[in-house]
């Protein structure tokens, strides 16, 4: 058997927060803003850690299992995989992708596939490690970004990589800047002296897979998405000029009383002058949706275009503040589905995590 065969925890600062914001491209503005959304409970649901919308159903990554609702009424439909170690059943999920026949889920040491419908399909070890990126079919191929170490155990510069169908590495093709925090110290090591730099706002890198093209997000080159074949070949980089955002002090005060007093006593928050240009991207219904710093009246710029990269259009309208402080974590906790956004939240009152549709 060929290996391709196989193959934000609750209430972080207050609340996880996942949206849904409707979008009607090239039908005049952008909606959404002149009804309110309908609120749907969800007490099934423990732990909001990911979200994807898609095939109209809503998958959300609960505490041991991902949970399906409906994505028009919001109707709980099924659970999928449960705790264990056998065929179907999870140790750990590290996260999850839908694609367009099915859904690739990431345990520990393993990968497991799923119908869109949930039904288990097989299971498989995968080429690498994955970390903090998903190992995603493409074409004939599958992209990922391993953990891979040098013969002295160090690790190796984080690059993009191309498998065959077997599984084996045949093209590093992109650089992946460091935009995750460093692991904690290890247990019992001596603190340091004095405080630790602890940088607050950081660069978005992330890829989707669409079709048999691998898009490719890097806020480190500005408002920028880099397109390449399923063998990693560069095919076009789309590219657009954007106006820097400060950092207004309102976020610096969200970020730093995002982590305990105790923490402030031996770090030492850093915050760069402006925002990077963006801080998600998604594409839908051949529509590339990127999120930026920007703001207005409340709500945060959406920029719309084509997958050439044309804007198709550009307006306020994500309703809820952009988390800068892991940007690549933040995009996992909303979706597009059929041109709209939708959110999850954590409401203190009644207790309950609640599905928000706009």
């Amino acid at each position: 058997m060929t290996w391709w065969r196989g193959a934000v925890n609750r209430r972080n600062a207050g609340a996880v927060i996942l949206c849904l914001i409707s979008l009607q491209v090239g039908a005049g503005p952008l909606s959404g803003e002149d009804r309110p959304p309908r609120i749907i409970p969800l007490p099934e649901i423990e732990t909001v850690f990911s979200v994807r919308a898609e095939h109209g159903r809503v998958y959300i990554q609960d505490k041991k299992d991902i949970a399906v609702h409906a994505f028009d009424d919001g109707r709980f439909l099924r659970r999928i995989g449960r705790p264990g170690q056998g065929p179907g059943e999870f140790t750990l999920i590290a996260g999850f992708t839908v694609l367009e026949d099915r859904i690739v889920v990431a345990d520990i040491s393993k990968m497991l596939y799923f119908t869109i419908e949930g039904e288990y399909i097989e299971q498989v070890v995968p080429p690498a490690r994955p970390m903090g990126y998903p190992i995603l079919p493409v074409g004939k191929h599958f992209v990922g970004v391993p953990w891979e170490r040098r013969q002295d155990g160090s690790p190796l510069p984080r690059m993009g990589v191309i498998y065959d169908q077997a599984g084996k590495p045949v093209k590093r093709f992109i650089d992946v800047p460091d935009v995750l925090p460093p692991p904690p110290p290890p247990p019992g090591s001596s603190p340091s002296s004095g405080k630790t730099d602890a940088l607050m706002i950081r660069d978005y890198f992330d890829y989707l897979v669409h079709g048999d093209r691998i898009f490719v997000a890097d806020s480190s080159r500005g408002l920028s998405i880099s397109v390449f074949d399923e063998t990693g070949s560069p095919l076009y980089e789309i590219r657009h000029a954007f106006e820097p955002v400060k950092v207004p002090k309102e976020y610096r005060d969200f970020a730093i009383k995002s982590r305990p007093d105790k923490y402030w006593a031996s770090h030492r928050p850093v915050f760069p002058k402006y925002f990077p240009a963006f801080a998600a991207f998604k594409i839908d219904g051949g529509r590339i949706y990127a999120i930026t710093g920007a703001a207005k009246g409340g709500r945060h710029e959406v920029v719309v275009m084509d997958l050439e990269g044309k804007i198709l259009e550009r307006g306020f309208r994500f309703p809820i503040r952009v988390d800068f402080r892991v940007p690549l974590v933040f995009a996992r906790t909303f979706d597009v589905e059929e041109g709209q956004f939708v959110w999850v939240e954590y409401n203190d009152a009644k207790e309950r995590y609640e599905l928000h549709i706009d």
